[in-house]
């Protein structure tokens, strides 16, 4: 507030500027009219000088007369207009009163002021009183001296002080407010008041502080002051805003926030009160809620309708303990449904085992028959492996290590039965056999290359396996020359992956993508080229993980 009043003075103040100013501009315009119009200034100058009025003279007085009464005149803040040029007779002109003498006139200090002077032409201003026609009363006036040449020649202007300071009053604010208006003698000129308890050494004190708006202790108490500084005669606005006038309406307005802070408090106390039994209502109600759900005996009642955020918890919570005990009774049926499923499960795992040692009673026979390890006891080893490799471990995760040997045990049975008509390459560093990966990854793409693209090629199929790390994630690409898909068939299997659809063929791929999801959700990607007559290209990126999940 004390920003926007400071604000408010200095516009204020700049207002008061621009009105002095623009009636400053008067004595410009009659100085350039004076000067430009070089037939009135030497008709002036040359009746100044003559002893005696001549027609012709006389007939110039006239005109130049009229020019300079038309100029001030009109003008309700002018009081009246001196010019003087250096003559014998003590002449000048007036506004008011023509050509006067100085002997005979009532005003005469501006002529003493001015003769004072010795230097080059210059400006200055003074405040001064006039007396009037019958000398028993005087007038304020502010005197604008304009020396123009060394050879005294000077024209005066008088400003009525009554109209500048009527001009400040009217423009006044606050009560107390005042404005000041001084001259390059820290004199002051025009104020709004007649009174005002500012000595000369505030006044000094006032302008000889930088700043534009500050607070400043005066004799009528502390005050804020806010001042400009006009170019022009070196006058100072100055606005002085005692701080009890000031703080008036704050104060106003702090007395009754007090008074409606307490009734506000009041008010507030009594709606606390009530809004904390209501409240506390509410909670007896929901703990009462929450106690019967607990014992598990009592029927839960729901509120009929939603009044308040009480009663809308209460409706969640019981609906809540509903689902939740339902949710319990599902659960319990599972618990019983997976007692079950792991009785099957252990059941199930006399199948296997027992296969597993069929097949090595098996081995150990076709060894006897030849003595020493043939084809067949071979195929016995490698297909007890991979039995071995799918029920041994029940994790989902393998390391790549692990899988590629599982993967290379098939290969191993399949080449004793194609007779060697396919080869395998595999590609692959070091550094991926200890990340992990899913079970039974690997073996059934090769199975797909194998039964659906080499089976049916003629001649030597080749089967290129890549595995490879690329950054965070590990990418793996199966790659065949066989018969490829046809682009019919290739549309088929792209839909069915992403529909999840059991196609009559390629399942071993099918179910791969749907175990990858599993695991990896939306980590993974499973992309298919195929290019019929040229093969088939099978590409998997894989997160890449140190541990098991």
């Amino acid at each position: 507030m004390k920003k926007d009043i400071n604000r408010n003075s200095h516009f204020l103040l700049t207002q008061s500027q621009n009105q002095l100013e623009l009636i400053l501009r008067e004595i410009d315009t009659l100085k350039l009219a004076l000067f430009q119009n070089s037939r009135v200034f030497n008709e002036l100058s040359a009746i100044l000088q003559q002893p005696e009025f001549s027609y012709e003279s006389s007939k110039s007085y006239q005109l130049a007369f009229s020019f300079i009464n038309a100029m001030t005149s009109s003008k309700p803040y002018i009081d009246s207009f001196y010019f003087y040029s250096d003559n014998p007779y003590r002449r000048f002109v007036s506004s008011a009163d023509g050509i006067s003498s100085l002997d005979h006139f009532r005003d005469t200090s501006w002529f003493i002021n001015f003769m004072d002077y010795k230097g080059p032409p210059a400006e200055w201003t003074e405040r001064r009183k006039v007396a009037a026609y019958d000398l028993q009363q005087t007038t304020d006036v502010v005197t604008i001296y304009h020396v123009l040449a060394e050879e005294k020649i000077g024209i005066f202007l008088n400003i009525r002080t009554a109209y500048i300071e009527r001009l400040l009053r009217d423009i006044t604010n606050y009560e107390g407010q005042l404005f000041l208006v001084l001259d390059e003698g820290n004199r002051v000129l025009f104020a709004n008041r007649p009174q005002y308890d500012i000595g000369e050494a505030e006044l000094a004190a006032i302008a000889s502080r930088d700043e534009a708006s500050f607070d400043m202790e005066l004799p009528g108490g502390e005050a804020g002051v806010t001042k400009i500084e006009s170019g022009r005669y070196g006058w100072k606005y100055v606005s002085v805003i005692p701080h009890a006038s000031l703080y008036e309406t704050p104060s106003r307005i702090l007395n009754y926030t007090v008074l409606f802070a307490c009734v506000s408090f009041a008010l507030g106390l009594l709606l606390t009160l009530y809004l904390t039994r209501r409240n506390y209502r509410q909670l007896l109600a929901i703990t009462s809620l929450i106690r019967s759900a607990e014992n598990n005996k009592s029927q839960l009642q729901s509120p009929k309708r939603v009044k308040d955020e009480y009663t809308y918890i209460m409706q969640n919570m019981v609906q809540h303990f509903i689902e939740h005990r339902y949710v319990q009774t599902q659960l319990s049926e599972k618990k019983y449904k997976l007692q079950f499923m792991e009785l099957l499960a252990l059941q199930s795992q006399i199948n296997p085992h027992f296969l597993y040692n069929t097949l090595n009673s098996i081995y150990w026979e076709t060894v006897g028959l030849t003595g020493k390890p043939n084809k067949a006891s071979t195929m016995i080893e490698h297909l007890s492996d991979m039995l071995s490799y799918s029920f041994s471990n029940p994790a989902n995760e393998v390391t790549w290590e692990e899988e590629i040997a599982n993967t290379s045990s098939y290969i191993h049975i399949q080449k004793q039965r194609y007779k060697e008509q396919f080869d395998v390459e595999f590609q692959y560093g070091e550094d991926v056999l200890p990340y992990y990966t899913l079970k039974l990854l690997l073996q059934p793409l090769v199975e797909n290359s194998l039964y659906h693209g080499i089976k049916e090629k003629n001649g030597r199929g080749l089967i290129r396996i890549r595995i490879t790390r690329a950054g965070e994630e590990l990418r793996l690409r199966v790659v065949d020359n066989g018969i490829g898909i046809p682009e019919e068939r290739l549309a088929y299997l792209r839909q069915a992956l992403s529909d999840e659809g059991e196609p009559s063929r390629h399942i071993g791929l099918i179910n791969t993508h749907r175990r990858l999801r599993l695991m990896y959700d939306a980590g993974y990607e499973l992309r298919l080229w195929s290019k019929e007559g040229l093969g088939t290209v099978v590409s998997i990126r894989l997160p890449l993980r140190d541990r098991p999940s």
